[in-house]
């Protein structure tokens, strides 16, 4: 299991952002053309980049023109040979690759928050609404991410409904959820204001991500 990440800040450089758009392939160049805003673009464009250099640091090179996308927008092979997750926020992409399913996302803070009526279930609103205002922002990111990540190891993102299921053991967040009798371990990094959490049914977690710039991906 491995967590890469990109800063997608450096695909402004247009020369950049030209010959990425040729490695990705037809498919996501499609998905970045139909984007409006260039951070957006850049986004989706990194996600991209880092998919295609797990498949490659994977050794499954040769299976990436066989992606496919699950009616709730997941990309996956389908034979399963190989599996992977992407997320992005800010300005940074990441993605989860194992040999066994994972779910990854990525939060940046941010002052203003969601609605949380769908979001949390009970004893995390009663949580929630107890905490000091101060302690808010980064509960509910973590909690965000965790439910995000779990969801998408699921296959259905926020398709999920995320009140059917708590990841919190008081303030903190559990290690492990069961959703439907199996249970999923959790674990989360922090980069400067963003939370990052993956989802896999091993606990062997990396024990930090692997940060990608362009002469890395450039090289391999």
């Amino acid at each position: 299991m491995e967590l890469l990440i990109m800063d997608a800040d450096e695909l402004q450089n247009h020369e950049k952002f030209q010959k990425a758009m040729e490695l990705v392939g037809a498919e996501r160049r499609n998905k970045v053309e139909k984007l409006l805003k260039a951070e957006r673009k850049r986004l989706s464009l990194a996600a991209g980049l880092l998919l295609k250099y797990a498949f490659f640091s994977a050794g499954h090179s040769d299976l990436y023109e066989e992606i496919q996308i699950t009616e709730h927008g997941k990309p996956y092979l389908p034979r399963h040979e190989f599996y992977f997750s992407l997320s992005h926020s800010g300005r940074f992409a990441i993605c989860g690759f194992s040999d066994n399913p994972i779910g990854c996302d990525i939060e940046k803070a941010r002052e203003k928050l969601p609605r949380t009526e769908k979001i949390f279930s009970p004893d995390e609103a009663n949580i929630f609404g107890k905490l000091e205002d101060d302690k808010k922002i980064s509960f509910f990111f973590h909690l965000w991410t965790c439910k995000e990540s779990v969801a998408k190891w699921i296959g259905k993102g926020i398709a999920y409904p995320f009140e059917s299921f708590s990841v919190m053991g008081g303030e903190q967040v559990n290690h492990s959820v069961f959703i439907n009798e199996t249970e999923l371990f959790l674990k989360s990094f922090y980069k400067e204001n963003y939370t990052i959490s993956l989802c896999a049914q091993s606990a062997e977690f990396p024990k930090e991500m692997q940060k990608l710039d362009w002469n890395i991906l450039m090289n391999h």
